[in-house]
């Protein structure tokens, strides 16, 4: 029985799990609501859209008769594709898990409308997965990726010999599909694509339930050298903070030529979450222009360019370095200044120019600022600034009206880049090092305004600093209580009249930073701020700051977490008019643990497991339990898991009293639907299969095992799990039956039963209690089973038997499943012998090994160990009550 000490230590515990629990349901809320709203503008089918069947090889319709390839067409382009006429180039999309191939729609109908202007197109193919899980089974992803190889092969028959390769457009895992198709897949080879677009694809997944998933991954990336080895482009890009499926971190990928967030592409700036990825009309717009841009116009058929170079410039155009207009421009180097034009001297180190005093129109004017030893760096803001050539250097060569001129400059715009605009102004802006410059010996910067410019207001901004007093770091005290709970910064930011450009390295901070931006002096500005993270110039994200909207606002950072080696650093793009008082601070604590959540979540599944097996040694031994429980929290503290070990304990916990109340409450309910179920397998009265199904486990478990070859072991597992909850309300019934008896004691008719009742009522309680922890590890550990059992259901009407089964979670199912149904499972925590103490033994450091794998590089590759673990560890326990103990307890 539980003494009052243990009970006293129990209840100082409670208030302090109940703060954990609350703090992390708080995260997870927080996590799944705090992003921006959706501002993404909905695309739209230019006509109705339309897919038309594309046959494969009969062998491989035969072989997979769920998938299927269409070709997407609208109006009359469809009957083109009815007759297999194709002549443009082919593009084939790749859903993701349980997606549809009707959504490659928005990326299609926008090809095919901006095809009109054009003398080529582009031809969609889409697959068809009947919407398998391939996210979660390792057997239907490998299915996936050889049928989608075929398609291929296919695809590029169709064109006979004129095309060689194809565009791969690959959604959640069809971006993980599109590389093993070519990677992985017998006969394929790299060579077979020219550019692969990832969207919100997870290139380090979460989780990793089976054997084959993990293997398809570790293959994977030891073949993706052969990408550019054969000139293959790869783009990653991630949704952002809206995407709460497929994180900003898991969409990076070390191997890829371009890892970009849709809150950092030009014209974008917008985090989508991971369906609208595919209908934002912004950043299918860039998709589409990149791959326009991208095609060889100088041969025919027209063709993706196959030089790599010539391709990434579009790429990067499109996705990172957009400095002006929708299409490519190519930037001669050197550009001659035209004679009759007008020459403006910028008289100071900040100045902001406008064409509102310009009364006579000039056919060009040019803004010339002299480089000086004043400063080493140069800030420029454009707006509605729309000329393609408009920054150059140059070196003074004549005298114009007695200043200094030049007869040409060297061409700087495509080191420019357009600004997200809180008023949606077209808008420019570029950061100039003079140091380099003075080295080239050039003498002056020159801003371009050409008549058509004039036509608008145009003001130009210019600030000249030495870079070294534009930079702030936040010196918050990592340690001080008050930073944990966000209410601790550094001293505000005070910026005067003039200023365009500041940059804050916000040192010690890792996960999320507060900001406040005001402004004393205006009462109408504006303002950015661009969160920069240095190991992924694609990651940044953008805050307006305007007089009805000056903060605070928090900003998470996305694609790292956990690591100090490298800073983070916000750059802020200010209004020249006006003065701001900027304080920065990191976040607060619900926001830290929202970060926490959505990186590390992952790893509750080891921790829980881990925990359950040291309650278990804990049950079979419990004479060293303190120097357990010492060690288990060394561990947690030195593996960095403490705070998710808290979180497992609190989830354990709370499935148990779920389970005690199921137990209590619907343990009837349960119990009469196994009966039922029962007698109509075996074909017996409904009385046989009640007694059968309790007295006769022997036949519950060839019934359950029976399943195996027929369905799955997955499924045999599951229904493992459901009769063991049948055993535990069996076993509440006898409990609730001998506390009866020994509340008749008190007659004396029932004396005599008072010292066996004692006995027998401590006894059973103290069984249903390890039952209960035995039950919780058959349920987690049958959590692998769950996309097995989903993927077998789904495809019942194909195949009755799923043949893709994992070998290794088979065995696992088939053990747990026959120890689970028979009473071979017994703990008895009274007995402390020799080899209880090796049980126990094995269990902890087992329990231990496993909570080690939570500081793997790598941890989520180590969820499927997890149930062969848990199988393994069960059939000793089974073992060791079958082996006569001689008087010794194990």
């Amino acid at each position: 029985m539980i003494s009052m000490k243990s009970i006293m230590i129990y209840g100082s515990l409670v208030p302090c799990f109940s703060l954990i629990i609350l703090l992390y349901i708080l995260g997870v809320a927080r996590y799944v609501t705090d992003f921006e709203e959706n501002t993404c503008e909905m695309t739209y089918m230019f006509e109705y859209p339309q897919y038309v069947r594309i046959s494969l090889n009969n062998n491989i319709e035969e072989k997979y008769p769920r998938f299927g390839l269409y070709a997407y067409g609208e109006g009359f382009v469809t009957e083109k594709l009815r007759r297999m006429h194709f002549s443009g180039i082919p593009v084939l999309f790749i859903p993701g898990n349980a997606g549809s191939h009707e959504q490659v729609r928005s990326i299609a109908s926008v090809s095919l409308r901006k095809s009109r202007k054009t003398p080529f197109h582009f031809d969609f193919f889409t697959v068809s997965f009947n919407k398998d899980y391939s996210a979660l089974y390792g057997g239907v992803l490998m299915e996936q990726t050889v049928y989608v190889s075929h398609c291929i092969k296919t695809i590029l028959a169709l064109y006979k010999n004129k095309m060689d390769n194809v565009v791969l457009i690959g959604h959640s895992m069809g971006g993980v599909i599109a590389k093993g198709a070519l990677l992985l897949a017998p006969n394929m080879n790299a060579s077979f694509a020219s550019i692969i677009i990832n969207l919100a694809t997870p290139h380090t997944p979460a989780l990793v339930l089976d054997n084959v998933f993990a293997n398809y991954y570790e293959e994977l990336e030891k073949h993706l050298y052969k990408l550019k080895d054969a000139g293959v482009k790869v783009i990653s890009i991630g949704g952002g903070p809206r995407d709460i499926l497929v994180t900003a971190a898991q969409t990076y990928d070390p191997t890829a030529d371009i890892n970009v967030l849709s809150t950092s592409v030009p014209a974008v700036w917008k985090s989508t979450d991971h369906l609208s990825i595919l209908w934002c009309k912004q950043l299918v717009f860039v998709i589409v222009r990149a791959l326009f841009d991208a095609v060889d116009h100088l041969k025919k058929p027209f063709k993706i360019a196959s030089s790599p170079d010539l391709k990434m410039q579009a790429l990067s155009y499109h996705f990172l370095q957009h400095s002006s207009g929708k299409k490519l421009y190519h930037y001669k180097e050197k550009v001659l200044f035209k004679d009759d034009s007008k020459w403006i001297n910028i008289p100071s180190r900040q100045y902001v120019w406008s064409n509102k005093s310009e009364s006579k129109k000039w056919s060009t004017i040019y803004l010339v600022v002299k480089l000086s030893q004043k400063s080493d760096f140069l800030t420029i803001d454009a707006v509605n600034l729309e000329n393609k050539d408009w920054l150059f250097m140059c070196i003074e060569s004549k005298k114009q009206d007695k200043k200094g001129i030049c007869e040409w400059g060297w061409n700087l715009t495509n080191n420019t880049r357009i600004l997200i605009d809180p008023l949606y102004r077209p808008r420019k802006t570029v950061d100039l090092d003079l140091k380099e410059m003075n080295h080239l010996g050039i003498t002056h910067v020159v801003v371009r305004i050409t008549p058509e410019d004039l036509d608008k207001f145009v003001t130009v901004s210019f600030d000249s600093y030495f870079h070294d007093s534009r930079v702030e770091s936040t010196k918050t005290k990592f340690f001080h209580p008050k930073y944990l709970f966000g209410f601790y910064g550094s001293s505000p930011i005070e910026t005067v009249k003039g200023n365009i450009r500041y940059y804050v390295t916000l040192s010690n901070i890792i996960d999320v930073v507060t900001i406040e931006m005001k402004s004393t002096d205006c009462t109408n500005h504006y303002a950015v701020v661009e969160l920069l993270e240095p190991w992924n110039v694609g990651s940044t994200q953008s805050r307006f700051f305007m007089n009805k909207d000056d903060g605070p606002k928090t900003i998470k950072m996305q694609t790292l977490y956990g690591r100090r080696n490298e800073t983070a650093s916000l750059r802020l793009t200010l209004d020249p008019e006006c003065s701001y008082t900027i304080n920065i601070q990191p976040g607060g604590i619900i926001d830290k643990i929202s970060c926490r959540i959505r990186d590390r979540w992952p790893l509750l599944y080891i921790t829980i497991i881990s925990l359950l097996l040291l309650f278990l040694s804990i049950r079979i031994y419990s004479s060293d339990m303190r120097q357990t429980v010492v060690v288990t929290i060394i561990l947690s503290f030195i593996f960095n898991v403490t705070y998710e070990t808290c979180i497992a304990l609190c989830i354990i916990s709370i499935s148990a009293i779920a389970v005690c109340c199921c137990v209590i409450f619907f343990g009837s309910v349960a119990h009469g639907i196994a009966a039922r179920f029962f007698a109509r397998a075996i074909t017996i009265s409904r009385t046989w299969s009640d007694w059968e199904l309790y007295e006769l486990p022997v036949i519950t478990t060839i019934f359950v095992l029976s399943l195996v070859p027929t369905t799955c072991g997955a499924l045999a597992m599951v229904v493992s799990v459901f009769l063991y909850f049948l055993k535990l309300t069996r076993m509440y019934e006898d409990y609730l039956e001998e506390i009866l008896i020994a509340w008749l004691q008190h007659f004396n008719w029932f004396k005599r039963f008072k010292s066996i009742t004692k006995e027998n009522n401590r006894s059973t309680s103290q069984e249903i209690y390890n039952h209960l922890i035995l039950f919780l590890l058959w349920i987690f550990a049958a959590i692998p089973a769950i996309p097995s059992v989903l993927v077998w259901a789904k495809n019942f009407s194909y195949n009755i038997r799923l043949t893709s089964e994992d070998p290794v979670f088979l065995i696992s199912w088939i053990i747990l499943a026959a120890c689970g149904t028979t009473n071979v499972m017994h703990i008895y925590p009274e007995d402390q012998g020799i080899r209880s103490l090796i049980l126990s033994s094995v269990l902890r450091f087992v329990s231990w090994i496993i909570l080690s794998m939570t500081a793997a590089s790598r941890p989520f590759f180590y969820h499927w160990y997890m149930p062969p673990i848990a199988a393994a560890l069960v059939m000793l326990i089974a073992l060791n009550n079958a082996v006569p103990t001689n008087n010794l307890a194990f």
